[in-house]
């Protein structure tokens, strides 16, 4: 018998009421974020990030106000488009991105992104321990689970925050990510981005410069950071 697989009504709703047993959050309109208020120019940002399947995990991090991005790519992949320069802020509570992330991933001894070190058994043990079944019912028993799943997590949610306080910490886990990338031969073109926003936001302007240049000289082809580009990590210098 064919059973239509549906999101869990009010899911996020669900989701919510535990990320504020611990956390000021808010959920957004669009679904699947929840965010804190804005202090000392970021929020705290939740997600639960949807891949293939019926379950899905929950990602956290900081949003920052002053860290736009580069419409070419948004933090995915640069495009050969002749609008380099143009800038997209996420900076309201309709507009909302997770500039540096963490996950459960860095936690637990599994590594999601290399399937075949695992069994077929233990990929199932861990998305029921720490993914969120988003599909099913609203039914007493789903909806525990589904905060269970979510409660399992803030722990390490906890940790992350409490290590990763400041600009400078986060700077430091951008370079860890940006070797670690590289030794693997893919080119880390938000961690670059976003360090050298940051970098701005330190004061370090020639390290800025120089990681949003690296960023630009990826791009196919080649291009110098746009005016308007420089113009807007010069002005987060004086913040």
């Amino acid at each position: 018998m064919y059973t239509e697989y549906k999101l869990v009504p009010n899911l996020d709703s669900i989701i919510c009421d535990v990320l504020k047993e611990k956390y000021d959050v808010k959920s957004y309109e669009k679904g699947h974020y929840w965010f804190t208020p804005w202090e000392n120019h970021r929020r705290m940002v939740f997600n639960l990030y949807p891949l293939k399947g019926s379950s899905y995990p929950i990602y956290w991090g900081y949003n920052f106000d002053f860290i736009p991005w580069e419409k070419c790519f948004l933090g995915i992949n640069p495009k050969p488009w002749n609008e380099s320069g143009k800038l997209v802020y996420h900076r309201t509570e309709k507009s909302i991105n997770i500039d540096f992330r963490g996950d459960i991933f860095s936690f637990i001894e599994y590594n999601f992104s290399n399937p075949s070190l695992h069994s077929s058994e233990e990929h199932k043990a861990f998305r029921n321990k720490y993914f969120v079944q988003a599909y099913g019912s609203d039914s007493l028993e789903d909806i525990e689970k589904i905060k269970n799943v979510v409660r399992r997590n803030i722990p390490f949610i906890i940790d992350w925050f409490d290590r990763i306080k400041t600009i400078d910490d986060i700077i430091v886990e951008l370079s860890k990510d940006i070797i670690d990338c590289e030794n693997k031969r893919c080119f880390p073109f938000s961690a670059y981005w976003v360090r050298g926003f940051l970098k701005a936001k330190v004061h370090d302007i020639e390290g800025a410069l120089s990681d949003i240049a690296y960023v630009y000289n990826k791009f196919n082809p080649p291009t110098e950071i746009p005016e308007k580009v420089i113009k807007n990590i010069y002005e987060i210098d004086k913040l």
